[in-house]
């Protein structure tokens, strides 16, 4: 870990865990070391933060709202803790570019294949993007699947958040296999992604 994140991983991921209710589960499938691309349900506003504190070997890089990045301190702090920009209306290829070079140098990419919060859906009713799928076919890397589990998945103050993590998916079943239709290889990758993180819990 960089030591500014280290640092602050250090002094609040214990609050942040104990302030969101958090409870981990499958904290021995975390890698030791990325690069590592990891895969989450989208529920809270708070799951990057549950996800960040609960994971205690990897430094995740998470796209962030361009947007936040120009309220002065919180674009601060979302860069001192390796945000980045991405532009929601549209396919931000930057965004992508710069997720593929983080994996290259080993790093670790979190990202939410659904876009966005699905805040009172059950996960295996809501829409996947193919975002995850797109990096798979850029860079072989072993993806985290992780299940972000609340009551009716819908968080509020006092309740409980369920970070469940599993088993890393080894890269050779991701393999994009350019001779068949694009659309349809990375719908069969995100699918992979998302039925896996469908699975815990």
């Amino acid at each position: 870990m960089k030591s500014t994140y280290k640092k602050l991983h250090g002094i609040l991921a214990g609050f942040f865990r104990f302030i969101l209710r958090v409870k981990i589960k499958g904290q021995e499938n975390e890698p030791s070391e990325g690069p590592l691309l990891i895969c989450s349900n989208h529920v809270t506003l708070a799951d990057p933060i549950a996800i960040c504190a609960s994971l205690r070997k990897i430094e995740p890089h998470y796209m962030a709202k361009k947007e936040l990045f120009k309220i002065p301190v919180l674009s601060r702090l979302i860069k001192i803790l390796g945000a980045y920009p991405v532009n929601r209306g549209g396919g931000d290829i930057s965004a992508i570019h710069k997720s593929i070079d983080i994996l290259k140098e080993g790093g670790a990419v979190g990202i939410f294949p659904q876009g966005t919060r699905c805040k009172g859906k059950r996960i295996e009713d809501t829409e996947f993007k193919n975002g995850a799928a797109l990096i798979c076919s850029k860079v072989n890397v072993p993806i985290l699947p992780i299940k972000v589990d609340i009551k009716k998945n819908k968080w509020a103050l006092f309740k409980r958040i369920n970070i469940i993590i599993g088993k890393p998916i080894d890269p050779a079943e991701l393999i994009f296999d350019s001779e068949k239709p694009r659309n349809e290889e990375l719908s069969r990758i995100t699918k992979i992604i998302f039925d896996r993180i469908v699975e815990l819990g």
